[in-house]
């Protein structure tokens, strides 16, 4: 699974999202608002799995490779779910704080 060598793999394309300024338009702010929300499950998503590393296997054999991917997908729909609810507040909080970085023109002296 690529997830588990590079957990911030599935984002780098949104690493180059524009993040919208004065000029651009609904469009941009849905991007930016859309990867905000990405950003969001994927950190709930690598929580999710650092709590789960934590809890010591029990049982004879473990944790089959079966139910390891099973655990994973549920991880990620898991963070997705909470990431298009109410979820963190980490998405908006990010967002607010983007938006505002992008409004602002820099000051010249």
């Amino acid at each position: 699974m690529p997830d588990a060598i590079n957990p911030f793999g599935p984002i780098n394309h949104l690493l180059n999202a524009q993040v919208p300024g004065k000029e651009s338009g609904q469009k941009d702010s849905g991007k930016l608002e859309k990867a905000c929300n990405d950003f969001e499950a994927l950190f709930v998503k690598y929580m999710m799995q650092q709590m789960r590393e934590t809890v010591p296997a029990d049982g004879l054999f473990g944790q089959s490779q079966a139910e390891k991917i099973y655990t994973g997908m549920l991880d990620d729909e898991v963070a997705k779910s909470v990431s298009h609810g109410r979820g963190l507040g980490l998405a908006r909080a990010m967002y607010e704080q983007m938006a505002a970085m992008q409004s602002d023109e820099p000051k010249k002296k």
